[in-house]
């Protein structure tokens, strides 16, 4: 396992998705508040949704984290088709644990993910609403390139701002349909 250190001296360790931590992202998902779980719900989070998420990142189609607080989910993070040019990144967090420095780590950690893996660009969607979390990837180097329409882990069709970080200069993903691969 690896660590965190966040703004207020904790530490939190973080480690790949892995088998039988399916209850442990279901129990991750109930603990986030309503905002939060409206802004991050990648997926469903039933058994069987969380299991074909979690094969998928052990068959390295995607890579997947989690950052652990004692024996809980404080944050999950993914870059989905990481095997391809173009993955699409994700990151939720425990609200407790917002403002703390542990998004930009995050993002920090897959965009040199992504490098090191040959692919060419990141991409995410973040809803029109999420102000602090655009402002976030803004920092961190992604640019906006428009809007598109998202299909969320519940099936809801949603507006979201499109944003790129461009690993090789100039690249700009393909047009494709934003929702989970699960």
């Amino acid at each position: 396992m690896s660590d965190f250190t966040l703004k207020n001296g904790k530490i939190l360790q973080y480690r790949k998705l892995q088998q039988g931590d399916e209850k442990l992202l279901s129990t991750f998902n109930a603990a986030l508040s309503e905002k939060s779980r409206t802004l991050f719900m990648p997926h469903g989070y039933n058994i069987e949704t969380l299991a074909k998420v979690i094969n998928r990142a052990e068959s390295g189609e995607d890579a997947a984290f989690i950052a652990l607080d004692k024996e809980r989910i404080a944050a999950y993070w993914f870059l989905w088709w990481f095997n391809t040019p173009f993955p699409v990144l994700g990151i939720g967090i425990l609200d407790e644990f917002h403002g703390l420095g542990l998004g930009k780590q995050l993002i920090q950690h897959l965009i040199n993910l992504a490098e090191t893996g040959g692919c060419e660009a990141i991409e995410l969607t973040t809803a029109l609403d999420n102000e602090a979390g655009q402002a976030l990837y803004e920092k961190t180097g992604f640019k906006r390139i428009g809007t598109v329409e998202n299909i969320s882990g519940d099936g809801k069709i949603t507006e979201e701002i499109h944003m790129v970080y461009s690993i090789k200069p100039g690249i700009i993903p393909p047009p494709r349909k934003h929702d989970s691969p699960v």
